[in-house]
């Protein structure tokens, strides 16, 4: 079998198909990678072409001999999924697979579009589907498959999780039959084209190195009400979602990353919540990475694993940067958010945690989400007061709210009437489309960490917002908006073209 895989993100890693391709390749079967970062990316307005034309034909050209063809998506790349599959169904015949967060959430819909979606982990599923069809088998009842047959909707049960993530190989970086756009035209990825992307990822511009991003497990302990992860820890209900590869498993890819790319400066840890490593596998991770890899890292954290044993631990295998979602210092929409249990004083107590590090570490992010429709203006202001009180050195991550299908903040929000257009409020949203208005613009200014608490303070004064956050100053707030974005995506073209 021959099975395409094609990604419409922004970035090179696809944790998802890299590893089932890998998994496939294991087990016999040809695969073929084709990454098409989505040209409009930046601007998600629904119903753009997203592709040239000639792209779209060297993708059919591609595909043509493929037996089966997999698109993962999240729900913000919806619109370049439905493109990239219309195409392929006007010219080829071979079934089209949707797979990843999105079809997992909404499969239905998925498949007014596609011929099958793959609910959940996908390796397995992807595996028993090659095998049958390569056989000629009935495949209308392989486990973790959505799929349409003889004009009905078959949805077949969620397999059980594997809990040993060792039994999977590593991500498939060989470069065997992989493709991505450059320069206007789908072309064989190559070593110098790899790094050419991960030196252009966000953390690498930020940290002005070349990171390799990766992930130690799956999962995530919390419970919030705005993350996929809730909705799809329902699906394994009676089973712990949250697991690690082991130790050795992560140090074989990251010593064939050290051999093959020897250009790495750092290493980027993805997992949702690294730190909820239990202390004795946080030891045994580091010693081991700090003898064979040793190369600074960086991984996320929540306020509630943070202790100082980890924080010693981890900066003296490497640490460089850390990431932690704040979210919110309201403790109304803390509870809105499923986090009362990460009050301001337990954030502030991981805070200070942090800060002990400074001098050995770059300053740590700290997320927050805007834009959120059960927030009132009392609780904007609860939050920048938050930040007025963290100890420099910082930077903030505004992002903006994205109400995924499948989660409850969106349940919350379809019950109350607050979605009226998932098309324009949802599938053409990104994290960075803030609302216009004076206190996000205070969140944007503290971007840094180096407004000064006081002068914060003063900002956020009651007479101070009465009057700068009232109806009448929207529209000012609108254009400044308007014109500073404008400016940010000339800054970005000119540098783009230098």
């Amino acid at each position: 079998m021959k099975v395409t895989f094609i990604s419409p993100y922004p970035d090179i890693t696809a944790f998802g198909i890299r590893g089932i391709s890998s998994y496939l390749k294991r087990h016999g079967h040809k695969t073929q990678l084709i990454f098409l970062p989505d040209p409009h990316s930046d601007n998600l307005m629904y119903n753009v072409q997203r592709y040239e034309d000639n792209v779209l034909k060297e993708l059919v050209s591609l595909c043509k001999d493929s037996n089966l063809i997999g698109i993962t998506l999240m729900t913000n790349f919806f619109d370049a999924a439905v493109q990239i599959t219309r195409r392929l169904k006007s010219e080829i015949s071979t079934p089209i697979i949707w797979g990843g967060v999105h079809p997992t959430i909404c499969p239905e819909e998925s498949l007014e579009y596609a011929d099958m979606v793959c609910i959940g982990d996908g390796e397995d599923a992807m595996l028993e589907l090659a095998n049958k069809t390569a056989n000629g088998e009935d495949c209308s009842n392989v486990a973790n498959f959505c799929i349409k047959y003889n004009g009905k909707i078959i949805k077949n049960p969620v397999r059980p999780l594997t809990r040993d993530l060792d039994h999977y190989p590593i991500a498939d970086y060989i470069m065997e039959d992989h493709h991505i756009i450059l320069d206007g035209h789908i072309r064989p990825l190559t070593r110098e084209s790899i790094r050419f992307f991960q030196e252009r990822a966000v953390l690498s511009v930020f940290l002005k190195k070349i990171g390799y991003q990766t992930m130690t497990g799956r999962g995530c302990p919390h419970k919030c009400t705005y993350c996929v992860n809730d909705m799809i820890k329902n699906l394994y209900a009676g089973q712990s979602y949250l697991r690690w590869r082991s130790t050795a498993h992560v140090m074989e890819e990251l010593l064939w990353v050290k051999e093959n790319m020897p250009y790495i400066n750092f290493i980027w840890i993805s997992d949702d919540a690294f730190f909820a490593r239990n202390p004795e596998s946080l030891r045994e991770f580091c010693r081991e990475y700090k003898e064979k890899i040793n190369i600074p890292f960086t991984c996320l954290a929540s306020p509630l694993t943070i202790t100082e044993e980890k924080m010693e631990i981890l900066i003296d295998a490497g640490l460089i940067y850390l990431q932690m979602g704040v979210e919110s210092g309201s403790k109304n929409v803390q509870e809105v958010f499923n986090r009362k249990n990460m009050s301001n004083e337990r954030m502030i107590k991981a805070i200070r945690i942090i800060n002990k590090y400074k001098d050995r570490m770059l300053p740590p992010a700290y997320d927050f989400i805007l834009d959120v429709p059960y927030e009132k203006d009392e609780d904007k202001v609860e939050s920048l007061r938050f930040i007025s009180e963290i100890p420099k050195p910082f930077r903030l991550q505004p992002f903006s709210l994205v109400l995924y299908p499948g989660t409850k903040l969106y349940q919350m929000a379809k019950a109350d009437g607050i979605i009226t257009d998932e098309k324009k409020q949802i599938y053409a949203k990104s994290y960075g489309m803030r609302e216009p208005n004076y206190l996000n613009l205070l969140m944007t200014l503290s971007k840094d960490g180096r407004m000064p608490s006081l002068l914060l303070r003063l900002l956020i004064s009651n007479p101070v917002v009465k009057i700068l956050n009232s109806k009448s100053m929207k529209p000012f707030f609108r254009y400044l908006d308007k014109g500073l974005r404008g400016t940010s995506h000339l800054i970005k073209k000119l540098l783009k073209n230098v």
